[in-house]
């Protein structure tokens, strides 16, 4: 399949959509507007998919998808034509779409599949007594890591145990998708291949390649949070990496907050502008499950945002339709999001 195409499963018919905000969703740039774009598209679980996604590329496809009548532009915003549709359709049961990739749930995934192979590599060569190899080729921090998750392991045992882990994950996975990823496992004697050579080996595009990465990668994840008993060495890979959906200072402006601080108390606490703590409390109402949103939200900001949009989709929601009241930014969005969360 062509990869433009991928293209049409990220937009819908009935929706106009802006393509600036999901390019930016896809490559993890987190903003307010980008999260809620998400949020609004259903698209959210994509966060960070294609980080290095190039935005001239994007753009060029973006065009020839236009040009060739599958997608229709309105000023900034795109949407599948009716052709579009049923090419989309078409392709959906042979087209790879990721089942397992969560952004926010895994945020640190390509960070833990460095430290898996890193692990697994160590592991083997020690296994052979052997200490004369090239290692592979990740960040400093990454070894740091490694060599103390080593440290806290039964040396006579961990081959063996990591070994039984590996085959426990690979057993559960396509065998296409297993073939594919233990490809890129290496040790003693043992070289890994290229992302090229085994994309070419699966027939896949780079785009798809990449895809199929990431979902693995996602699904192991799953897997190692859910049952970590099953998984205790990947489990204690991946612990020091697990973290919740906010950013780090969102998280802690949060925690702040539920230890009873104003957002005044913590902008000089913090020496933080009140706007950017308005924004933190925006992402968690975005990405967190439950939320206070009566805590900043008043009962007559709520009835005077309710009766001005009143019989309006939200679709068609615009700040500047409310320039004649008292009510802020911070206000509208919030009640949008919160909307648009009861879906």
């Amino acid at each position: 399949m062509d990869d433009r195409l991928y293209l049409l499963y990220l937009f819908d018919q009935n929706q106009w959509r802006r393509p600036l905000a999901i390019q930016a969703l896809l490559k993890g740039k987190r903003t307010v507007s980008n999260l809620y774009a998400g949020l609004d598209y259903d698209l959210l679980p994509l966060y960070q998919l294609l980080p290095h996604l190039a935005a001239s590329k994007f753009q060029q496809a973006l065009a020839r998808l236009i040009a060739d009548g599958l997608l229709e532009q309105q000023t900034r915003a795109v949407r599948l034509t009716a052709a579009g549709t049923a090419i989309k359709e078409a392709h959906r049961a042979t087209v790879f779409l990721p089942q397992h990739y969560s952004g926010f749930t895994f945020q640190h995934s390509r960070e833990f599949s460095d430290r898996l192979f890193l692990a697994t590599q160590v592991v083997s060569e020690l296994q052979a007594h052997n200490r004369r190899y090239f290692p592979l080729e990740v960040s400093l921090l990454t070894q740091q890591r490694v060599k103390q998750w080593l440290r806290q392991q039964d040396i006579s045992i961990v081959a063996e145990r990591l070994q039984h882990e590996w085959e426990l994950f690979l057993a559960i996975l396509p065998t296409v998708q297993a073939n594919y990823y233990s490809q890129f496992l290496l040790g003693h004697e043992v070289q890994r291949a290229t992302t090229a050579q085994a994309d070419q080996l699966a027939g896949w595009t780079t785009l798809t390649g990449e895809l199929v990465r990431q979902d693995i990668s996602h699904h192991l994840l799953s897997l190692v949070t859910a049952q970590a008993t099953r998984f205790p060495l990947l489990a204690a890979l991946w612990q020091p990496l697990a973290s919740g959906p906010l950013s780090q200072s969102a998280t802690q402006t949060i925690n702040l907050l539920q230890q009873g601080n104003t957002l005044a108390a913590i902008s000089r606490q913090r020496r933080v502008k009140l706007n950017t703590l308005k924004e933190h409390l925006l992402e968690a109402a975005i990405l967190l499950p439950e939320f206070p949103f009566a805590t900043y939200l008043s009962a007559p900001a709520r009835q005077e945002l309710a009766t001005a949009f009143s019989d309006q989709p939200l679709a068609d929601w615009r700040f500047d339709q409310l320039t004649n009241t008292a009510l802020s930014f911070f206000e509208f969005r919030l009640y949008q999001i919160e909307r648009r969360k009861s879906l």
